[in-house]
């Protein structure tokens, strides 16, 4: 039976998580040549239609152009190369070299040969290579080339080669070995020469494909058509071929793996692993098509081992494959059309195992049986077995209620009996069954088997109880549109409804109703701890704790944890005592002594998520098996599922106005890239703006979410979002500080980094402050002159008013009054007369 178990999870032992990239998630090309990774953790893939950037959630695709026209890829971006300064350099087969400007983003071309003579065609790159010295080499047949990337220039190289160059490997500064169509070569580079000298290396005249030289243990890895792999030591001039496993098939790549390992990528049969002691290879990532979620194809271009361990396979025709060993591998067990060995139907609403280790499967299609003895596949009222002409094939839920003997359920009023030996079925009416003159049941979604051996049946209409060892049955009314039933202790039992929790004593048929603190009442699914606390899995109302010895509730849904769903669908116990749950976005790992939420979700590799209500079981081999919309999902209960961790973060995008700055633009405030920028100084002019704040994550880049605050303006964190574009429109003239951080979406506590930058918007000409010194000046120079003139003009005032006295007094003389004045003095003269 052991081995019938293993069967049904081919390769789960050995198998690991894999991811795949294709042009539906945005890759240029299915066709990938080359996978780099930057300083910066971006992954780079090299398509038929050019360079794409990943940064684990979107890819980037990247045009070659040349003085504004759009540039043929097929022809002009073949080779793609990391220099040890982290500068991302291309070539293609017409001569061209292409340098990736991190400041602006974007591929700039720094060389192209000159055009040929009338009547001579331009050379055809068949190979380029970059060496440690930053100098690219193009190789074609008629010549070879070297181009300095530090000084720009380029030189022609004397050389004996007359075969077409396949691949080059660098011992030193000038020592080099050379790999072409007609065997291997020692060439010695005198570059003040331009003379590259060669001689025939190892007596190895097979057509060579890939070298890779191992500094450490000085030796070359060479990789040939039809003759395996040939290791050479540089210290005895001795080399050994590997045994014939890899004959007549080519070699694409040879990467290190390890200290003592290297992994083998080949043109047909996948990707081998091979100590350098023995220099034995074994199959390492091979293509397995008995299963959904494994390697994907054999025709590999090329292969990557990231900072992170992560192993990165250009797989032609699929595009990318990702294979993380850090993930426990897992079996996905789907229908095959036309193939009665296998499940009968891809949307699964119950599994059980019987007491014979036996799993039974029941679909939208019928129900399967899987055979722990034969490792065989049978099948039950489907529509390939014709036992259920025009009846519903739809079954919900699964009861062994006798060795051997099966009851199901479903979208039928009655009750389905299967005898597994005898390999019969029987319909039997819910009345007769249980002896009842009752209403039919509409949908019978749960049948249990209690400790005693008691059946209870639950459907929209009626909860039932029959006793096998009496033959009696009960009826409990006033509880219908059950969804799930529990065993509590020997006298009561756990009714999940739909519209609510409810405690019933089995004796007296008496029951309550648990008064649960959510919105939504719907029970999907429950679980009884050692410690009698209740979990209760609800649709939009998450997992709810119920302690019923104190009354006490505990509610955890999607906005206070790491909950991917509100909607729970299966609680299952693991051996270390924490919970497994199920929901439609994938597993969830739930430990209640931490009261700590881990997810495992498509991002991570799961390729099917959304899971069915009650259909799961810990299965006795140690696995646990989960029904789902799509197949079947079995992986190890002692399955590690990572932690999410750090990821640095990025500002990128700065735009101006809505449209984009460079450093070294026309009046752009950049002088390096917005993420190495400190302090931002912008014009008055530029006071609207937006940046990206990003990170580069390929476990879980979902988990991490940004919100920001700009100091000075607006004090408050934003709402934390997946969306890091930060926008700003219109800012007042000040000194501001920018603060961002990346959060976890599952410990929204939890943050992972901050950054600040200082951002100074220069005020308006008119509000700078030299213009309102000038206005300052401006003012005192008003009100200085203002006094000085009304003095003026007062005086004139006066002296015109003399004037006038003594012309008038010389022909009316009197006394004159200097308080009263003349006008005064006259009066009082003339009444007095």
């Amino acid at each position: 039976m052991l081995f019938a178990i293993l069967v049904f999870f081919t390769q789960v032992c050995v198998a690991q998580a894999y991811k795949y990239i294709s042009m539906e998630d945005g890759l240029g090309s299915q066709k990938v040549y080359r996978i780099l990774q930057d300083s910066l953790g971006y992954m780079w893939f090299l398509t038929q239609e050019g360079p794409d950037r990943y940064n684990g959630k979107e890819i980037k695709h990247y045009e070659l152009t040349d003085k504004g026209q759009k540039l043929n890829m097929q022809f002009s971006l073949n080779w793609l190369y990391m220099a040890d300064d982290g500068v991302l350099w291309g070539t293609g087969r017409k001569g061209r070299i292409f340098r990736y400007e991190q400041g602006r983003d974007r591929f700039e071309q720094v060389y192209m040969p000159p055009l040929p003579e009338k009547g001579i065609s331009s050379p055809n790159i068949t190979y380029s290579y970059m060496d440690h010295s930053r100098r690219i080499w193009l190789c074609s047949k008629e010549q070879m080339a070297l181009f300095d990337t530090r000084t720009g220039k380029i030189s022609q190289l004397s050389s004996c080669i007359i075969s077409n160059v396949t691949s080059i490997a660098q011992i030193d500064r000038e020592n080099f070995f050379i790999g072409t169509e007609s065997g291997l070569y020692r060439a010695v580079l005198d570059e003040s020469r331009t003379l590259l000298s060669c001689t025939p290396a190892y007596n190895l005249h097979a057509p060579v494909s890939e070298l890779f030289f191992s500094a450490a243990l000085k030796k070359l890895f060479v990789g040939t058509f039809k003759q395996g792999v040939w290791i050479c030591d540089l210290d005895t001039s001795q080399e050994n071929r590997s045994d014939e496993t890899l004959s007549d098939v080519n070699i694409k790549r040879i990467i290190p793996f390890g200290e003592r390992e290297i992994l083998i990528a080949t043109d047909g049969k996948g990707i081998y692993r091979m100590n350098i002691d023995t220099c034995y290879a074994v199959p390492y990532i091979v293509a397995d098509y008995n299963i959904h979620n494994g390697m994907n194809g054999n025709n590999i271009n090329d292969v990557h081992v990231d900072h992170e361990g992560r192993i990165w396979i250009a797989n032609y025709p699929s595009g990318i494959t990702i294979r993380d060993n850090r993930y426990s591998g897992y079996r996905w067990t789907r229908h095959s059309v036309g193939n009665r060995q296998s499940l009968v139907n891809n949307q699964v609403h119950d599994v059980i195992e019987d007491s014979e280790g036996d799993l039974w499967f029941g679909t939208s299609n019928g129900i399967s049986l899987y055979s722990s003895a034969t490792g065989e596949w049978h099948s039950f009222f489907s529509t390939f077995d014709h036992e259920l002409e025009d009846k519903n094939h739809i079954f919900l839920t699964l009861c062994e209620i006798s060795p051997g003997i099966i009851l199901a359920g479903g979208f039928t009023s009655g009750l389905y009996q299967i005898d597994k030996r005898a390999l019969t079925v029987d319909y039997i009416a819910s009345s007769l069954f249980f002896h009842l003159d009752l209403r039919p049941d509409q949908y019978i979604r749960d049948i249990r088997k209690d400790s005693e051996g008691n059946i209870w049946s639950g459907g929209f209409y009626n909860l039932k109880c029959f006793d096998l060892k009496s033959g009696k049955s009960r009826l409990y009314s006033g509880l219908n549109s059950i969804t799930c039933i529990r065993e509590k202790d020997d006298s009561s039992m756990w009714i999940g409804t739909s519209a609510g929790l409810y405690l019933l004593d089995k004796f007296s048929g008496k029951y309550r109703s648990i008064d649960m603190p959510v919105e939504s009442m719907h029970i999907h699914a429950l679980y009884q701890g050692d410690d009698g606390v209740l979990y209760i899995g609800t649709s939009g109302s998450g997992l709810v704790l119920y302690n019923p010895e104190e009354e006490a509730f505990a509610q955890y849904y999607t906005d206070n944890c790491a909950l991917i769903s509100n909607n729970i669908y299966t609680i299952l116990p693991k051996p270390d005592g924490d919970l497994l749950l199920s929901t439609e976005n994938g597993i969830v790992h739930f430990s209640p002594r931490r009261m700590s939420f881990n997810n495992w979700t498509r991002e991570q590799g799961l390729m099917s998520v959304c899971f069915n209500p009650g259909a799961g079981i810990l299965h006795s081999s140690g696995r646990f098996v989960l029904g789902s919309n799509d197949g079947v999902i079995g992986f190890p209960s002692d399955m590690h599922i990572p932690v999410p961790t750090f990821s640095p973060m990025l500002l990128s995008d700065l735009n101006i106005s809505y449209q984009p700055v460079y450093p070294g633009d026309e009046g752009s405030p950049l002088e390096t890239d917005i993420n190495d920028t400190k302090i931002l100084k912008l014009k008055y002019e530029q006071n609207t703006f937006s940046l990206r704040a990003s990170s580069i994550n390929y476990d879980y880049p979902s988990n991490i979410l940004y919100s920001w605050r700009l100091e000075g303006f607006y004090d408050e964190w934003t709402t934390p979002s997946s969306n890091g574009l930060m926008r700003f429109t219109n800012i007042p003239s000040g000194k501001y500080m920018l603060h961002v951080r990346s959060v976890s979406n599952e410990e929204k506590y939890k943050s992972y980094e901050q950054r600040s930058m200082l951002i100074i918007i220069s005020p308006p000409l008119w509000a700078t402050p030299w213009a309102i010194a000038g206005y300052i000046m401006l003012a005192v120079l008003v009100c200085d002159s203002v006094p000085h003139h009304y003095t003026e003009e007062t005086e004139e005032d006066f002296g015109r008013e003399d004037t006038l006295f003594y012309k008038y007094s010389s022909r009316h003389p009197y006394t004159f009054d200097s308080d009263k004045g003349p006008v005064g003095r006259t009066t009082e003269q003339r009444y007095g007369e």
